[in-house]
């Protein structure tokens, strides 16, 4: 391989995004999202697992939390810590497999600049590990293919358990490792040999945080991530809405590539039995295909299967640079404008996602509900008035919301951030009914806060309540409402609904 230059670009890439992303969360001004609040309510919560997901990503946000002051930075700072690690892994992958420097450069400049990538580089969530350690997973895989030595299989069981830590989808990739070893003439040798059941045992192994979490709590967090893939949701979000979503996340044109990419690399792997694309088609295209299928009648998000886009876009900047060398003319011209339309509609979209004042000072504003960094604005200022408002509350009185992102962002932003509330009626469950102890707050006055007015039902949970204070939290510049919370001083808090019925 010649073009060095390639590699340095590439480097410099990593470390210039890196650089600007700690840059940019030191000085922002959103605030945290309910997800990462979320998240940084578990890591003050030591567990071997949590309701929602595994426990790496509060491991990850500890460790920068103790290591730096408790800040929206500290919580943050793991994303562009990962982005970068996960950035260098698929450089390395990719240049393994495409023997092109250039190649390399290529797929990691898109990983950085897609808006999915944008996101993920600074919004710290389960995803940031993940995607790490499917690169990770997938970089061994390869070394196992090109090297055949056996060793392999025991890196691949650990990085598999790791992200088993991290997110449940690991179950799903590890079938798509065995799926690539059933397909492969060179490599279903495996299948008799001990190394891959050692591996599948380490993988259980290193996982096994969750596993005793989960059999200690009746395996609820599976069962809740099989009721999240079950649950039906409105008719209207169908498989159309689903690939509308991944052409958003990985903007229009090179959705498509990645789609060609895979169907050339399935048709190539299979067909010519070429282990190479049946790699690239393997750890991407089933759990792409697995979630289109959710997607019918049942509820997904667009986030949910970005680590198939690891070796999806290393498919689609390989199968793509092979049609430009053999193209014509027409098709030269034609990849050529898609590559460079992608980079400038990315590069425009990341602008104004980092700094949206360029639009304003264009005169162009959207609407908060049409705006995707509409959830990052207006916690601090909650907080600063739920706390002013404690403070002409008695000393022991608690704060309490009906809503588990509320909850996390009232924890973080409310002075002292005391544990909060999560009132156990009309609500979905979540990671706070393992952490409320409602018989401490017996009693007790509270301050309850809400997007609308109290539910009679939760009036009826405390002995008086005063009539709510409004919060509006606006555009700075067309003044247009964002949130409007209705924060309650509450009065003798009387117990849950079945302790009142008792009573």
């Amino acid at each position: 391989m010649k073009d060095k230059k390639y590699a340095y670009l590439t480097f410099a890439v990593i470390i210039g995004f890196l650089i600007f992303r700690i840059f940019y969360l030191a000085t922002t001004h959103y605030t945290l999202s309910q997800d990462e609040a979320y998240f940084w309510d578990w890591s003050r919560h030591p567990a071997l697992s949590y309701y929602d997901m595994g426990p790496m990503i509060a491991w990850i946000i500890a460790f920068f939390t103790h290591v730096l002051p408790l800040s929206a930075f500290s919580v943050r700072l793991g994303a562009p810590v990962f982005a970068a690690m996960t950035a260098v892994v698929i450089y390395i992958l990719t240049v393994e497999v495409t023997q092109s420097r250039m190649l390399g450069f290529v797929t990691v400049l898109m990983f950085h600049i897609l808006p999915i990538g944008m996101a993920g580089g600074i919004i710290m969530t389960y995803y940031s590990p993940q995607v790490f350690f499917m690169s990770l997973t997938a970089l061994f895989l390869w070394q196992l293919i090109t090297s055949g030595k056996a060793w392999w299989w025991y890196l691949i069981g650990v990085s598999l358990g790791l992200g088993l830590l991290s997110h449940h989808m690991f179950l799903f990739f590890t079938a798509e490792v065995g799926l690539f070893v059933l397909l492969s003439g060179n490599n279903r040798k495996w299948l008799g040999h001990k190394e891959p059941y050692i591996a599948l045992l380490v993988e259980l192994v290193v996982a096994s945080p969750i596993l005793i979490w989960n059999a200690m709590h009746n395996f609820v967090m599976f069962r809740h991530a099989i009721g999240m893939m079950s649950e039906t949701h409105n008719i209207s979000f169908t498989l159309f809405e689903y690939i509308g979503g991944q052409a958003g996340i990985e903007a229009g044109f090179f959705f498509l590539a990645v789609v060609y990419g895979l169907i050339v690399s399935g048709y190539r792997g299979i067909k010519f039995k070429d282990d190479k694309y049946l790699f690239l088609f393997c750890m991407s295209a089933p759990v792409l295909l697995f979630i289109a299928l959710l997607s019918i009648g049942g509820r997904t998000e667009p986030n949910w299967p970005v680590s198939g886009y690891i070796t999806g876009s290393i498919a689609a900047v390989y199968v793509l640079y092979e049609k430009y060398k053999s193209g014509r003319h027409g098709i030269r011209v034609l990849i050529n404008a898609g590559l460079w339309v992608t980079i400038v509609l990315c590069v425009l979209t990341s602008v104004l996602a980092y700094y949206p004042s360029v639009m304003h000072d264009a005169g162009i504003y959207i609407p908060p509900q049409r705006d995707p960094t509409n959830r990052m604005y207006g916690w601090q200022e909650l907080g600063e008035t739920v706390s002013g408002v404690l403070k002409d509350m008695p000393a022991d009185s608690f704060v309490a919301t009906q809503e588990y992102g509320l909850n996390a962002e009232l924890a973080f932003y409310v002075t002292g951030h005391p544990e909060v509330y999560e009132i156990p009626i009309l609500r979905r469950f979540s990671q706070y009914d393992f952490w409320n102890n409602f018989r401490a707050v017996k009693n007790k006055d509270a301050v309850y806060v809400a997007y609308g007015p109290m539910d009679k039902k939760v009036y009826e949970l405390f002995r008086k309540v005063d009539p709510a204070d409004e919060l509006i939290i606006r555009t700075r510049h067309t003044n247009a409402v964002r949130f409007t919370f209705y924060i309650y001083k509450c009065y003798g808090y009387k117990g849950t609904p079945s302790e009142i019925a008792t009573f």
